[in-house]
């Protein structure tokens, strides 16, 4: 879910690629808490700022977040 919204903005490969680093980066398996949501889209955000500005970053994780919630992945 989290690729599938961060692909329109920087591209499969690279929200794939970055999903997947992070993960493995924080001990996050196939199950996210939401302390590991959290550090997740923290680290998501810090790169998404790079390449996206700040602004829309942090609108990009929100509706990452809202898409996790929908599904009844997050809270």
């Amino acid at each position: 879910m989290i690729v599938e919204v961060m692909a329109p903005y920087i591209g499969d490969t690279m929200a794939r690629s970055a999903t997947l680093a992070h993960c493995r980066k924080l001990g996050i398996g196939e199950t996210l808490s939401p302390t590991d949501l959290d550090a997740l889209l923290a680290r998501l955000g810090s790169g998404l700022n790079i390449f996206l500005g700040r602004d829309r970053s942090a609108a990009v994780l929100a509706e990452t977040r809202r898409a996790l919630e929908a599904a009844g992945q997050a809270s």
